[in-house]
């Protein structure tokens, strides 16, 4: 039967509708309608009356054929394959479209051979059922009935062919592939849908078309009837497929109005819809029944403005958009118990009962805004004392020194460090260190003005920023004001802590123009502030600027004197006390004349500051021990070798095994070495210390002390340390020829370190005064520029070989006598 006009309006609609439909939905079937339709559209197009010749016209048959094949075996798969690729739909539709196909392109040229054609209907029947098991499974509803199907196609199909109507055979294929639309359709979800049924007799009505019409084709009147309604049944199918998207859609929404509603009144967070012209509460959820404290009732009579606190409502008053289209906004609301919170609103506009309204969502954000207040809190305060910490120092200071640049006054920043703090640390323990801090916090802020600041920067270190100063003598006010509250000592845990602290003081604008520059001139001055002896301000200035960069000139020069072994020892001989030479002291000097015009009091502090100390110590020690193996190979009268060494060598983890190597490599024993510390060394890192230093003493090597006297050593810290030697700091034998107390001190050192078992070395020894009232104290070794200055090792070997390096001291048998006795007395003592 041929299409007409109409067919061919309307059809085109049909494809169109499902076109749209695919575009704006996901699921697959909608793309196989579509595909299917327009294969039916295709099929008609070709079914078009015009006239072709003899190869031409059974072309056209065949592809109009097999087009209604491909239509109709889409809308199967339509039903049954959401669950496979795209890939294996293409593959499994080719391969049950092939059989018809041949069979169809066949008979339309005349090849008609029964064997071909009966070969082509099992083919075609087996690829049916096998697709079918693959897609449905054996325990699908639809499968016995489509297997039933197919074992009648072969039957109806095998009587067709006995009685040669091979057209009607493949009529039948089409009957089979309606039947099986409909056999799918009614065993899928969608027959709950009343499109469904309607698709599902369209269908029917369709393959019952092609019976009817092979049983009147031999009655030309009922034919013609017949066309009249031919392509009515593919309507019906159409008008079904599009009341299911209908139906779909309408589910669909019914579904997501009632999820909506459910997560609109069972939400933990508050929700109410309002009018904005009244700000009248609409509805409420149980979450804002519960949250506000308000019956509902009661809050479906009120407005928004009630429940807000009242600096809240004038702010409302003046807005528009409450919250804006689609965005949030932070508010505080009030309970019907009077309590307020923070809340973050979100919302949009709805349609509520055919008008205008607003939804809003309110979620409290109290604790969050609780926990995020602390949070900035922490990561801008220092979490023991409380003060600013160095993040918003920083703030503050730029603030500040942008007003300051405005107004055209001055801002001052004082850099704070408390004096021999790691000594408190060392001897009482870090709790009461952490205690003597917060106390030291407490009285500095009693003296900062509140709109300075005052913040923790550092271990021991305090930075205060002062502003809108009008000259530099108010910064040194705030100093002095910061030094006095230290004046009195501090009281924890049953001790009386003295302490006292230094302080760099820099100006914006006179010491910089930005806060970098601000504070390493503050630094600087700080450090000046330290080798003055601490306990005072520095302000910068010009001279602590040249300071500063003579250090950096020196730490230059050093690095590179390291690096090109531009450096000396010289060795200053230590005597016994009756005048030979027992040992020497290593010395480092600078070969080149910068490092030489500065001297060791210069550069060594300079190597302490920039970590070269570590480098250094291990030059001079390698250099003096080989040194001293080369001596030794010469035949020198051997004596003892004297290093000194810095707290920052003694905290290496590696710095006792690096020395006993050295003293291997060169083939030294480790008795011979005594490296010496100064007392505030020992103090300052004891417990970082104690292990290197008893490493090497149960190796052999022996320790001084340098500078005794002068440092705040404990004497059951140094008993607990292996010290076979003190050395008596020059100051005390520098005054013994006029000096009581001098004599009292030494003498007191000397009757300890007798009870103590160790050997006592003066140095300093300026004339034969001191060699004099030494002996007679009972010191044990002798040292100084009137015995011996520092030699250099050409120096010290030529003496040697001149037997110049004994001292014989001169002095009456009496004087022996007497200095015999007290060393005696004293070690009686």
């Amino acid at each position: 039967m041929r299409g007409n006009l109409f067919d061919l309006l309307l059809l085109p609609v049909l494809v169109i509708f499902f076109g749209v439909l695919q575009a704006s939905r996901p699921q697959r079937r909608f793309r196989l309608w579509l595909a299917g339709w327009i294969s039916i559209l295709a099929s008609f197009l070709f079914w078009l009356p015009q006239g072709h010749g003899l190869i031409v016209s059974p072309l056209l048959e065949s592809v109009r054929l097999v087009l209604l094949f491909v239509g109709g075996l889409l809308f199967v798969f339509s039903f049954a394959a959401d669950g496979i690729s795209t890939r294996a739909l293409a593959l499994k539709l080719s391969m049950v479209t092939l059989p018809p196909a041949i069979v169809a392109v066949g008979t339309t040229y005349g090849f008609q051979q029964p064997g071909y054609i009966f070969a082509c209907i099992l083919a075609g029947e087996a690829i049916a059922i096998y697709i079918a098991w693959c897609i449905l499974g054996r325990r699908s509803p639809a499968m016995p009935w489509i297997l039933l199907l197919c074992i009648a196609g072969i039957a109806a199909k095998t009587v067709l062919l006995a009685a040669g109507n091979i057209s009607a055979i493949l009529a039948c294929i089409l009957v089979e592939i309606f039947l099986a639309c409909v056999i799918l359709l009614l065993a899928s979800p969608l027959r709950k849908h009343i499109g469904a049924w309607i698709c599902a007799l369209g269908f029917l009505a369709w393959a019952t078309m092609y019976v009817v019409y092979e049983f009147i084709d031999v009655h030309p009147q009922w034919v013609h009837s017949l066309n009249q309604i031919w392509n009515l049944p593919k309507y019906i199918a159409g008008i079904g497929m599009i009341l299911m998207v209908l139906e779909l859609d309408t589910s669909r929404i019914r579904v997501l109005s009632e999820e909506y509603r459910l997560l609109y009144e069972s939400n933990p967070q508050p929700m109410w819809i309002y009018d904005p012209e009244t700000a009248k509460f609409l509805s409420v959820n149980d979450a804002a029944v519960q949250v506000y404290g308000y019956p509902r009732e009661e809050f479906l009579g009120m407005t928004l403005y009630e429940i807000m606190p009242e600096e809240e409502r004038a702010r409302l008053r003046n807005m528009t958009n409450i919250p804006p289209p689609d965005g949030r906004q932070f508010w505080r609301h009030q309970r019907k118990d009077g309590t307020i919170f923070d809340v973050d609103i979100s919302g949009h506009e709805v349609m509520f009962q055919g008008h205008k309204a607003r939804f809003i969502m309110a979620m409290d954000i109290t604790e969050q805004e609780r926990t995020n207040r602390e949070l900035v809190y922490r990561a801008q305060h220092d979490p023991l004392t409380g003060l600013a910490n160095r993040m918003l120092l920083e703030d503050r200071a730029q603030q500040a020194i942008a007003r300051s640049a405005r107004d055209g006054n001055k801002v001052a920043l004082l850099t704070l460090d408390i004096d021999r703090f790691k000594q408190i640390n060392d001897t009482y323990g870090h709790m009461v260190g952490d205690e003597c801090l917060k106390e030291i916090a407490g009285r500095l802020q009693s003296r900062v003005r509140d709109a300075d600041t005052l913040a923790r920067t550092g271990g021991e270190e305090f930075t205060v920023m002062v502003g809108g100063l009008p000259s530099a003598r108010g910064a040194q006010g705030a100093a002095n004001a910061l030094l006095s509250s230290l004046t009195k000592p501090l009281t924890l845990s049953n001790n009386e802590i003295a302490v006292s602290m230094s302080i760099g003081i820099a100006l914006y604008p006179d010491d910089g123009l930005d806060l970098d520059t601000i504070r390493k001139r503050s630094d600087s001055a700080l450090y000046k502030a330290k080798r003055m002896g601490g306990g005072c301000a520095v302000m910068a200035n010009e001279q602590n600027e040249i300071e500063t960069h003579s250090a950096t000139e020196v730490e230059i020069a050093l690095r590179q004197a390291l690096s090109s072994n531009q450096l000396e020892v010289y060795y200053q001989p230590i005597y016994n006390n009756i005048g030979h030479l027992s040992r020497v002291e290593a010395l480092v000097r600078g070969a080149d004349e910068f490092l030489r015009k500065m001297g060791p009091t210069v550069f060594i502090p300079v190597a302490e500051e920039s970590g070269l100390i570590l480098p250094l110590g291990h030059w001079v020690l390698n250099e003096s021990c080989r040194q001293m193996a080369e001596w030794r190979a010469m035949g020198i009268p051997s004596f003892e070798l004297a290093v000194n060494v810095s707290a920052r060598q003694l905290v290496q983890p590696n710095f006792a095994e690096k020395v006993l190597q050295t003293l291997q490599t060169h083939q030294l024993s480790p008795q011979i070495l005594h490296l010496e510390l100064t007392e505030t060394t020992l103090m300052n890192d004891f417990s970082s210390m104690i292990h290197s230093m008893k490493r090497l003493a149960e190796a052999g090597v022996l320790f001084s002390i340098d500078d005794f006297g002068t440092g705040y050593s404990s004497l059951a810290r140094l008993s607990e340390l292996p010290i076979s030697a003190v050395k008596i700091d020059r100051s005390f034998v520098l005054k013994l020829h006029d000096n009581a107390p001098a004599v009292g001190i030494v003498r007191a050192i000397v009757h300890m370190s007798r009870h103590l078992n160790l050997e006592i070395v003066a140095e300093g020894v300026e004339n034969a005064d001191h060699v004099r009232i030494l002996r007679e104290l009972g010191c044990d070794l002798f040292q100084g520029f009137y015995l011996g200055k520092p030699l250099s090792p050409e120096a010290l070997v030529e003496k040697a070989r001149r037997d110049a390096l004994a001292t014989p001291f001169q002095d009456s048998p009496a004087t022996r006598l007497s200095g015999e006795r007290r060393a005696a007395q004293a070690n009686a003592e």
